[in-house]
């Protein structure tokens, strides 16, 4: 495994990305996990038709610096205990 896998991997946890936003005070869980589309129909129709999305054009720039500071968080907290561990190990 490599550190680009692990990022991968912690992406893929929900629970990790919950706990992180809760102790960082972060949205990242609303760009990372899946969220429903509450607009209505004919909204959602305009807007796939005009290429217009105020919501996540206004969510890219916040979310990559989110982005960024997880993937610091997760080379610190995960990462390198990791390869502590695999070190201790052998």
């Amino acid at each position: 495994m490599n550190f680009n896998d692990c990022v991968l991997e912690c992406c893929k946890t929900p629970e990790l990305i919950k706990e992180y936003d809760r102790l960082q005070g972060s949205n990242l869980s609303k760009v990372l996990i899946p969220q429903p589309d509450t607009r209505p129909l004919i909204v959602r129709m305009i807007d796939d038709a005009t290429s217009y999305d105020k919501v996540r054009t206004n969510l890219d720039e916040q979310a990559h610096k989110e982005m960024q500071e997880f993937i610091g968080f997760i080379f610190d907290c995960v990462w390198i205990p990791l390869l502590f561990s695999a070190t201790n190990n052998t």
